[in-house]
């Protein structure tokens, strides 16, 4: 199968920022707070300098690392424990396995009427059909995460597009309507739960929730699909790193 080089050139840069993510949690557990040099992490990751450098641009932007110019790249040390931060566009399973669970998911997809709020989120008429996705991710068998993907039925190229058991949201969306998302926009709320949220979590009804909805976007600005996740603090926490130098 031959894949579009832009797929595997961002392949690519997922696989290396995760790696990278590794090292840093790894050398920050041992106590060291500087990476090596570019050169050498790409030598031993094998791939160019411009992904290595790429990726560690990014987990600067998130806070994660310092780069001093003439000194080196180095580690945030008041970050290594977070898991969770909202300006990633990290996995639920990959959160709660890097939480400490072990985490699972299952997935159940229904076509039906787009409720009208995500309607006129996506620009679409009131009534447009779209394929529901519903995610429970499970933390040590025990529901944790209720997430539920809303992506238009005329924006699919099969309408009977079915997710595999372990397709992202961003997965589905890049294979099944063939525009990979650019970027997402983010609702963040307290709330408690409804009556179907409850059930899917097995929650009390005075049980406080995290509720997040993304609008997510094509890079020509057009929306793609609306996903709204209703999260138990108990077993997931959020947290947001602010870097306020530009070094």
């Amino acid at each position: 199968m031959n894949l579009p080089v832009e797929r595997i050139a961002a392949d690519s840069y997922r696989q290396v920022k995760a790696r990278l993510r590794e090292l840093i949690a790894r050398l920050g557990a041992e106590g060291t707070l500087r990476l090596p040099a570019e050169e050498r992490l790409s030598a031993s990751l094998g791939v160019s300098r411009a992904t290595v450098r790429s990726a560690l641009h990014s987990l600067q932007k998130e806070g994660r690392i310092r780069r001093l110019h003439g000194a080196g790249t180095f580690i945030n040390r008041h970050v290594l424990g977070i898991t969770a931060n909202l300006a990633e566009a990290g996995a639920f399973v990959d959160l709660l396995t890097d939480a400490g669970y072990e985490a699972g998911q299952r997935v159940s997809q229904r076509v039906a009427e787009l409720p009208e709020d995500v309607a006129t989120a996506l620009e679409l008429p009131a009534g447009e059909p779209g394929q529901v996705i519903e995610r429970v991710f499970t933390a040590d068998g025990r529901p944790a995460v209720y997430s539920v993907d809303h992506v238009p039925t005329r924006l699919l190229r099969y309408p009977s597009s079915t997710p595999e058991a372990m397709d992202s949201t961003f997965s589905f969306i890049e294979t099944h309507v063939g525009r990979p998302v650019c970027y997402s926009v983010a609702q963040v709320r307290p709330l408690l739960p409804p009556p179907h949220v409850r059930a899917a979590l097995e929650i009390e009804p005075d049980h406080p929730l995290l509720s997040l909805r993304h609008l997510h976007v094509h890079a020509d600005e057009s929306p793609l699909a609306v996903t709204v996740a209703y999260v138990n603090d108990d077993y997931l926490r959020f947290s947001v790193i602010r870097g306020y130098l530009d070094q």
